[in-house]
């Protein structure tokens, strides 16, 4: 990659440059050791893969001994970030993932949502997640997200049939 192109490379790519650089890792070693094709990572630095799916940013920051939010981050959300705790990552991460989840499950059941409520719905489950046991990794709270989100929408899609 020239300098040229490297310099108007989302944060997110120079960010994962960075830590492939300092661990010493090739863009194949990283997706293999991601459980990726070979060609994941290039295509992603080479711009061929501009918005990687949550999971596949998740396996990555494993990898890279970080979270997916201080990957995705700049370097003032990054540094906020790192600032404010684990905590402030895993709730950035959460609503991330609610996001992410919400666009695509509206996406893939043809539903279109408003942005009211589009947010109704993204607060309803980051209310949800907030609330429950303690003691659940959040790990855990990731991996209930999509239930939540197919739950919710088949939930409004049939509250609005029935009221029209």
């Amino acid at each position: 990659m020239t300098k040229d192109k490297e310099n108007l490379a989302p944060e997110w790519v120079k960010n994962l440059r960075r830590l492939m650089d300092e661990q010493g890792l090739n863009p194949r070693k990283l997706s293999l050791l991601a459980g990726l094709n070979a060609t994941a990572v290039r295509d992603m630095i080479e711009g061929r893969s501009r918005f990687p799916r949550y999971d596949t940013v998740q396996a990555l920051a494993d990898v890279l001994g970080t979270t997916p939010a201080m990957l995705m981050s700049s370097k003032k959300t990054g540094a906020e970030i790192q600032a404010k705790g684990a905590p402030f990552g895993h709730n950035i991460e959460i609503l991330a993932e609610i996001i992410g989840r919400l666009q695509e499950t509206a996406t893939e059941l043809g539903r279109e949502l408003n942005p009211r409520e589009f947010a109704a719905m993204a607060a309803t489950i980051y209310r949800r997640l907030q609330d429950m046991s303690d003691d659940m990794s959040h790990k855990s709270r990731l991996s209930s997200i999509k239930p939540q989100v197919y739950d919710l929408l088949e939930y409004e899609t049939l509250r609005h049939k029935r009221g029209k």
